[in-house]
């Protein structure tokens, strides 16, 4: 028994000495590989590699690595780095967006889509992963890049719509369509509400919202001023202003069609 405990003893310690050796050997090549690597991040790292290791995965299920995200943006773009942005969330205030409308109202909200749409190459076009390539719009000029837009660009503007709608009183034109085809103006209207549902589900913001004592108010008030990291748009701006579609392309008359709008 003796015998049995010092053999255990001399285990142990030799895999520490392991343990200890490769950490500093793990930390050292981490340092020459990822020369921005901090104590956070390997912390991060160490913390999802430490859990239970299926002996087999699922292959219909594993992801690789090296996913590339399906949001394009453009070569270094990522460089142009998050700023912290404190939303405003008090309901009462005044900012450019909200109404009642004006012209300058509707002038902020436009700034939004200056540039709606452009050309990318062939490979951005197929790393989004596009449904019906077969039917793709080329641009003219140039028959390797394709017509695109920001997914952004055409939720701002349905978020638009969707304010729009709530001021048929001031926006003749929504109002017309409105009386003229209620069916239709409700498609609409119903598609953006549901675009940005799907936008907001997928993200689905874990930003804590907190609550705090207000005078006058028994009950606690969720404070919805928030603070978040923002992407910088201004590089991405400029990208898409560099390769701007001022005019649609006409239809080549042997262009593969689909059948419906998708």
């Amino acid at each position: 028994m003796e015998a049995f405990e010092q053999i255990t003893k001399s285990l142990q310690v030799s895999h520490l000495i392991s343990l200890c050796a490769g950490a500093l050997l793990g930390s050292v090549i981490t340092q020459i590989l990822s020369p921005g690597a901090n104590w956070e991040n390997c912390q991060r790292i160490g913390l999802a590699t430490s859990g239970p290791v299926p002996l087999m995965a699922d292959p219909a299920t594993t992801v690789s690595r090296e996913t590339q995200s399906l949001e394009l943006l453009h070569p270094g773009s990522r460089n142009g780095g998050l700023r912290l942005s404190r939303v405003n969330g008090t309901y009462n205030i005044t900012t450019p967006f909200k109404g009642p409308p004006t012209a300058s109202t509707d002038q902020a909200w436009q700034q939004y889509w200056n540039v709606w749409i452009f050309s990318v190459d062939e490979y951005a076009y197929h790393l989004s992963k596009p449904e019906h390539p077969d039917a793709a719009v080329r641009v003219p000029a140039s028959r390797r890049r394709y017509l695109a837009t920001f997914a952004a660009t055409h939720q701002l503007h349905c978020l638009y719509n969707l304010f729009r709608a709530t001021y048929l009183d001031y926006y003749d034109e929504e109002r017309n369509e409105y009386e003229q085809d209620p069916i239709r103006w409700h498609e609409r209207v119903d598609h953006c509400v549901d675009i940005i549902r799907q936008k907001l589900e997928c993200d689905r913001d874990t930003t804590l919202v907190t609550y705090n004592w207000v005078k006058g108010k028994r009950a606690p008030v969720a404070n919805f001023n928030v603070a978040r990291q923002c992407a910088l748009w201004d590089d991405m701006d400029q990208w898409a202003k560099d390769h701007e579609v001022a005019v649609m392309p006409e239809k080549p008359k042997d262009a593969v069609q689909l059948d419906r709008i998708p």
